[in-house]
């Protein structure tokens, strides 16, 4: 069976693509018995070009003076994350796990990798790896194993909490170092742990659906299946037939929900009208997307509930189903063409992305692959400058952001170091509404918390530190101006 590998990062951002550098990580290699094989553990200090966000500091109670500290750059803790998680793909199929990873951790690490010019973003879903979140493993393990988990209930008593630290809390195994990597990991290992225990049979089906042929396989070929999705902290099943890929976004198929009756939607010849009745509220075309682990139950679970599906039974299910099946090839051509004419009516963010935005739009050639590839395992920082002086547009910028960050003014001329960090000071001191956190947003959101917490004295004084170090960055970045 393949082993596991628990996998978190504490960062000094939430924008993923925005600003959010990985200044912890730690990760534990196990088997699904969960008997430890490795682990691993790295810090970074903080880029150069980027500023943090107040409250990321605040929240994974890391000091920016001390994060000050760290001898590894971006680059360094990417590049030692990214060896080390080969070396345990390489020992034969795994499944990475973290928690709200498809929201955050996976995006996170690849976008790292993207801006520090290795060619292959995709570790945690090709080779022997898949990915899988833990949070809708638990959602839907409550779902179908009801009462076998405890739950801490938000202030209004109506919903159950997700958080990982709620849940370590509510099953007895208190998370004490709680949002730090090393804290997280133990906790989400621990709880994994409780859902291998309490249903042991539940907890490999959860396991089960990674990979993406196997999923479209398992949703295409039968006439009808039931699968879980999880809104505001409550998860419901869905049952559904299978009818086409979505036309613009890879891996994400359509599947029409069977408590609706579409023979007598698609009855109707007018395409205006279809889109009125398909697209309005309530929801008749619902998303399964193959590559995140979605949760496929038989049909036979369609009436095992007290809902609308247990009223219409499997006769009037299965009629439904068997006229998508014949009909597939005509519903598909006009949900498609209803779908394109909707993204043309969207107005087009003329937005210009960064070059650390660009990851799905950066186009590449193979001489630029090669230089790349040439770039990561250079030793030196010779051989990176050296390497620098062949790239063009963006992928110069990433790597001058990158010897930047390693080595400072040693690896530039005086006019090149000035105009480089001219360029940064810039950005970072910009009073503008930006895609990535300022100095300004830094100090505006202090001015809030000390209002906000004028009552708790010790969090007064991190917020003060925060800005005592903020005020030291603002400095530096002037004199470039």
């Amino acid at each position: 069976m393949p082993n596991l590998i628990m996998i978190d990062f504490e960062s000094n951002s939430g924008r993923v693509a925005g600003g959010a550098d990985i200044l912890t990580v730690d990760a534990i290699f196990c088997t699904q018995d969960f008997k430890i094989l490795d682990e691993f553990s790295c810090t970074a200090r903080l880029r150069k070009s980027r500023v943090y966000e107040v409250d990321s500091f605040l929240v994974n109670g890391l000091d920016p003076y001390e994060v000050d500290k760290y001898s590894n750059s971006n680059f360094d803790l990417t590049k030692k994350t990214n060896d080390k998680l080969i070396s345990w793909i390489n020992k034969g199929p795994c499944f990475f796990v973290a928690h709200n990873g498809y929201g955050f951790d996976y995006m996170l690490f690849s976008q790292h990798l993207f801006v520090n010019l290795f060619t292959w973003q995709w570790i945690f879903s090709t080779g022997n790896a898949r990915q899988i979140d833990s949070l809708p493993v638990i959602q839907n393990f409550d779902f179908y194993a009801p009462n076998k988990i405890a739950f801490e209930l938000n202030e209004k008593n109506n919903f159950k909490i997700f958080k990982l630290g709620s849940l370590a809390k509510a099953n007895g195994f208190e998370i004490k170092e709680l949002h730090t990597s090393r804290g997280d990991i133990e906790g989400m290992m621990k709880l994994m742990q409780l859902l291998h225990k309490k249903d042991h049979a539940l907890f490999r089906q959860s396991l089960s659906f990674t990979n993406k042929t196997d999923v479209l396989n398992r949703i295409k070929d039968t006439d009808y299946f039931c699968f879980p999705e999880t809104f505001f902290g409550r998860t419901r099943q869905f049952t559904g037939s299978y009818v086409c890929e979505h036309p613009f976004y890879n891996g994400y198929h359509l599947i029409f929900d069977l408590k609706h009756d579409v023979e007598q939607m698609f009855a109707e010849k007018s395409l205006q009208v279809l889109k009125k009745t398909v697209f309005s509220a309530p929801k008749k075309i619902r998303t399964i997307k193959v590559g995140k682990n979605p949760f496929i139950q038989d049909k036979s679970f369609a009436t095992k509930f007290n809902d609308e599906y247990a009223t219409l039974g499997h006769d009037v299910l299965k009629q439904r189903a068997d006229f998508i099946l014949k009909n597939r090839k005509d519903l598909t051509n006009k949900i498609q063409l209803i779908i394109k004419e909707q993204f043309e009516e969207k107005t087009i963010d003329q937005t210009e992305l960064v070059p650390e935005q660009k990851i799905f739009s950066l186009e590449k050639t193979q001489a630029d692959k090669t230089l790349m590839d040439n770039y990561v395992i250079a030793n030196t920082m010779e051989e990176q400058q050296k390497i620098h002086k062949n790239f063009k547009g963006d992928l110069k910028h990433l790597s001058e952001m990158i010897l930047l960050d390693r080595f400072d003014k040693e690896a530039f001329t005086t006019e090149e170091y000035k105009r480089i960090r001219k360029g940064i000071s810039r950005r970072l001191l910009s009073t503008n509404k930006e895609v990535f956190p300022t100095i300004s947003d830094g100090f505006a959101r202090i001015d809030q918390l000390r209002e906000q917490e004028k009552d708790d004295k010790k969090k007064l004084e991190k917020v003060e530190r925060i800005n005592s170090h903020l005020e030291g960055l603002a400095k530096d970045h002037e004199k470039y101006l």
